[in-house]
């Protein structure tokens, strides 16, 4: 960890040292990718040693359930140079898409050693499946009051059922930096109160001119945020392993000999786009209004958004699935 965290160090100094990325001529491009070349080469030899061990220590010998957004930190203060610190993020979230440097590929690399092995893979889902301090916090107020004001997100108890209304209204609730957390408070509260026998999702009221007034599901990632590099790449673990995950596969509760699973319901006005059509192949029905929209635009990208590719045949049938994939 030393020898490494050394090497990682030097050459995170020299990329510093070149333009930034659309500054850069021709000779200063390729040396960044040398360098970056170099980097992740010796990222991976080390974490197919040690990842393993690694982990353990990151996690008090597996008996601490630490999220991925803590992980990715604390492996930086333990082996410098392994992923980006809080510092290094804070810069980078900074530039836009197009003059990002790349640093988070590190967090990338990390948690795809920590996935790859069975114990800690699992040890990891299963912490990502554990209840927020934040739902906990509000926890004990709206089993009372059965509301939970989350800023973007309104949790509201109606008879057995747990109402969660995702309200970006200037993004036609678009999912963002902002939102991710509020949603998973919500989907925590509505799995914890015992008086909720089923969870409801649907999109607040926006105000757009063309919709004004209306309800609208969801457009999917705020494209604003991400071109202003305001998206992150743990974003998108966070979502898949936090809170879609607790809808598909139910909240993770210490000392438990099962998981707390509620029934998910969708409830659909106008379109269900990109990152809000993921969603609906995580939720056991669907009610949609008639002539709404339900697209999934990166199945032709040639890459699993959010798994939903493997998930679409379970509403379409094999046969759709494949064509509409392929």
């Amino acid at each position: 960890a030393s020898a490494v965290g050394e090497f990682l160090t030097r050459g995170c100094a020299l990329s510093l040292r070149l333009p930034r990325p659309a500054q850069r001529t021709e000779d200063e491009a390729a040396a960044a990718t040398a360098i970056k070349t170099a980097l992740n080469g010796a990222r991976e030899t080390f974490l197919r040693r040690h990842a393993d061990d690694l982990y353990a220590q990151l996690t008090g010998a597996f008996r601490q359930s630490v999220r991925i957004e803590q992980l990715v930190y604390a492996a930086a203060e333990l082996v410098p140079g392994l992923t980006p610190t809080r510092t290094e993020m804070d810069a980078e979230r900074e530039r836009d898409l197009a003059e990002k440097e790349g640093i988070e590929l590190a967090q990338g690399i990390l948690l795809s050693h920590f996935l790859a092995s069975p114990r800690c893979g699992r040890h990891l889902l299963d912490a990502m499946r554990r209840p927020t301090p934040q739902a906990l916090d509000r926890l004990e107020e709206f089993l009372a009051t059965g509301v939970a004001d989350l800023g973007p997100v309104r949790v509201t108890r109606r008879g057995r059922a747990g109402i969660l209304e995702l309200s970006n209204p200037r993004h036609l609730n678009a999912e963002d930096g902002l939102t991710l957390g509020p949603t998973e408070w919500g989907v925590d509260l509505i799995l914890l109160d015992p008086q909720i026998d089923v969870g409801v999702m649907r999109g607040g009221v926006v105000h757009h001119p063309r919709y004004a007034g209306e309800r609208v599901f969801g457009s999917g990632i705020n494209l604003t945020h991400l071109y202003r590099g305001r998206i992150d790449f743990l974003f998108y673990l966070d979502r898949d392993l936090g809170y879609l995950s607790k809808i598909y596969r139910g909240l993770s509760v210490p000392d438990a000999v099962t998981t707390t699973e509620k029934l998910w319901i969708a409830g659909v006005e106008r379109f269900a786009i990109g990152g809000a059509c993921q969603l609906l192949h995580v939720m056991d029905h669907v009610v949609a209004t008639r002539g709404s929209r339900l697209y999934l635009p990166a199945r032709k990208e040639g890459i699993i958004p959010g798994a939903s590719n493997l998930r679409l045949p379970r509403f379409v049938g094999d046969r759709a699935a494949r064509q509409a994939i392929l």
